[in-house]
């Protein structure tokens, strides 16, 4: 518990509501934690500010003017740093010769054990408050505050301003110089995140199909995935199903039950509906109910094609798991209630969102490798997205490429070392399609015959020839560092950096997922004709609720959580070749493979006007590759051998 001062006595309660006494209050107050303070303009002369809270295009070339006084910030979160001994404790988590080995804490108990101590975070939100600033609320893991307030407030509490940027045709805002905390403050204040725009977008795409039972193939030489097409093709165990265990997935949109009552029916999946939950503790905004057809103003569809596939993968691999939908427009709120609600709700997390890295700041970056650090002391497994844009992460995905495209950047919220990253891979089918692939379905609408072998995920060119970037996102993290765990076979020697991803699995369009959706007039419906529209679902999103179904399974076996899986995969990949289906330019079906043109054996991104001339990225080779990471799984060995 976080100590508060003695309620003051009746009289004093109605003297304080006097502003200028009140003031003075705060004064005494805070003089006495060795802080001098004079309200509205200064806190103390002895300052210290926080580095790397602009982002590089918050500069006077791209500015639009000061943000208005009045209008208010509500989802800032001040990031605190921990005890030293805590990177410690988590690597003893995974070790099995270390009396910790999987000894999972609670939210409290990582607060108390390693968290910032009660009187420095009460000092703290007693000068937050003092500033006119809204504490909402203090973790129980004492790693994160939350606080909201007008742009003046905030600006005069971290001496900076705020302003409007114009970038590439989009708004943003941000703190125009680093914010300034007292230097009591410093040591305890890693970062504050929300002092500037990030968009975290969906990773989701989908078109619609029209289909005759519906076949096979559907689209020339193109495929769909149903729930059982992904079992046999990655060897994924009948035997489980994930129950006992919860998968916890962050949304920004409720979702359309009709559209899994439609999909069950047609795939004979037997998965339950998820639990919709919304994260009003830590702020986050109701979006309202979902869109239930294509008629309807959907303000958040892009939101909800994300959450709707997100249980569709998850589910059908897991289908006696439970899923949790934390919904709101603000994916922090969503992951903060994951990780910090007690009990811990969940034992298995999906992040479907992202942005470059070079587009936010490192304290941006810092928020989620703190939340997950927490998620991993608690057992929780995370994973998330790559991203849909290649190796050139910045750019806008399934979008003509800019014709100076900025340079290579991964996901930032896949930075972390304490979260699993999603890559995508495509398969090499084209030549001989029916070596794998049934001409026509069996009554689950399954089609696939085995493993097939895979290539990067890279589609420069759209259904109608169009050039795109889209392609499996990948890189190397310029904030965090290149963990212990993270060596091997194709890992590269510098360690520049977190290398990403570390899995991956199907992810283009050309054989994408089957799916329902009536809010994008895929519903399922059949007509007279006997017809079914449908859709087909695509990108990284699809990857990594995958995983997280898949770890649910083994969450099952073990019968329990298992926390990071990274370091044991980095481990399985050396132990256990055979646990992964390893992407080479070999598997990939490329003849002659050129960095310079995007194709199944790179993440390379094209010109805005041909396939050569854009952005160069990685190549797929033996072991590790920043395109696909390990591979894929044979899920069955992977779960079998996990140690």
């Amino acid at each position: 518990m976080i100590r508060t001062f003695p309620p003051p006595s009746a009289h004093l309660a109605v003297v304080l509501r006097i502003p200028w006494i009140r003031q003075i209050f705060t004064l005494v107050l805070l003089t006495s934690f060795g802080l001098v303070y004079a309200r509205g303009y200064s806190i103390s002369t002895n300052t210290q500010a926080l580095p790397d809270h602009v982002p590089d295009w918050a500069n006077p070339a791209n500015a639009l003017g000061l943000l208005p006084q009045d209008q208010w910030l509500n989802e800032i979160t001040i990031v605190l740093a921990r005890d030293p001994a805590f990177d410690k404790f988590l690597a003893d988590q995974q070790d099995a010769a270390s009396p910790y080995y999987h000894q999972w804490l609670t939210p409290t108990e990582v607060g108390d054990r390693f968290g910032t101590a009660d009187d420095q975070i009460e000092a703290l939100t007693e000068w937050l408050k003092s500033e006119n600033l809204v504490v909402d609320w203090v973790a129980k893991g004492k790693s994160l505050i939350g606080i909201r307030g007008t742009a003046g407030d905030v600006g005069r509490a971290f001496q900076t301003d705020f302003e409007y940027y114009e970038v590439e045709g989009s708004r943003k805002f941000s703190a125009t110089s680093a914010p300034m905390l007292p230097a009591q403050f410093a040591p305890i204040v890693k970062a504050i995140r929300g002092l500037s725009t990030v968009e975290d977008r969906p990773f989701a795409k989908a078109k619609g199909a029209r289909s005759l039972s519906p076949a096979g193939t559907f689209f020339g030489d193109d495929h769909y995935l149903t729930p059982a097409d992904f079992n046999t093709i990655y060897d994924v165990p009948s035997t489980l199903t994930g129950k006992g265990v919860t998968i916890g997935i962050v949304a920004g949109s409720r979702t359309d039950f009709t559209d899994f009552a439609n999909f069950r029916k047609l795939t004979k999946s037997t998965f339950a509906n998820p639990k919709e939950v919304v994260p009003t503790k830590f702020g986050g905004p109701d979006p309202g109910p979902a869109c239930t057809s294509e008629s309807q103003n959907c303000p958040f569809i892009n939101g909800q094609v994300e959450a709707t596939l997100d249980v569709f993968r998850a589910a059908s691999v897991a289908p006696a798991a439970k899923v949790l939908l934390v919904v709101s427009d603000d994916l922090s709120a969503d992951a903060e209630y994951l990780v910090d609600t007690e009990p811990v709700p969940a034992q298995v997390m999906n992040i479907s969102f992202g942005a470059c890295e070079s587009l936010v700041t490192r304290s941006a970056v810092d928020f989620w490798d703190s939340l997950f650090s927490q998620a991993q002391a608690e057992g929780i497994s995370v994973f998330v997205a790559s991203g849909d844009a290649g190796a050139s992460g910045c750019d806008a995905y399934f979008s003509t490429p800019p014709a100076h495209p900025r340079a290579n950047s991964p996901n930032y919220i896949c930075s972390s070392s304490h979260a699993t990253c999603l890559g995508g891979t495509e398969f090499n089918d084209a030549e001989d399609p029916g070596k794998y692939w049934r001409s026509s379905n069996k009554s689950n609408l399954e089609s696939a015959l085995s493993y097939i072998p895979e290539g990067a995920w890279n589609e420069p060119l759209d259904f109608l020839d169009n050039i795109q970037a889209a392609s499996s996102g990948g890189g190397v993290s310029k904030v965090i560092p290149t963990p212990s765990w993270q060596k091997g076979t194709g890992v590269p020697s510098a360690r520049a950096g977190r290398y990403t991803p570390d899995l991956s699995f199907s992810a283009s369009s050309h054989d994408g997922y089957f799916g329902c959706i009536a809010a994008l007039g895929y519903g399922c419906s059949v007509d007279p004709d006997g017809d079914i529209e449908f859709a087909v679902f695509y990108g990284t999103s699809a990857a990594a609720p995958s995983m997280a179904g898949i770890t649910a399974l083994l969450d099952q076996k073990l019968r329990a959580k298992q926390g990071n899986l990274n370091p044991a995969l980095y481990s399985m990949a050396a132990s256990t070749p055979s646990a992964f289906h390893d992407v080479t330019v070999s598997t990939s079906g490329v003849k002659k493979c050129s960095i310079h043109t995007p194709s199944m054996c790179n993440n390379s991104i094209p010109g805005p006007d041909s396939l050569s001339g854009g952005q160069a990225g990685f190549k797929v080779g033996t072991g590790y590759d920043e395109v696909t990471g390990l591979g894929s799984l044979n899920v069955n060995k992977f779960i079998d051998s996990f140690r």
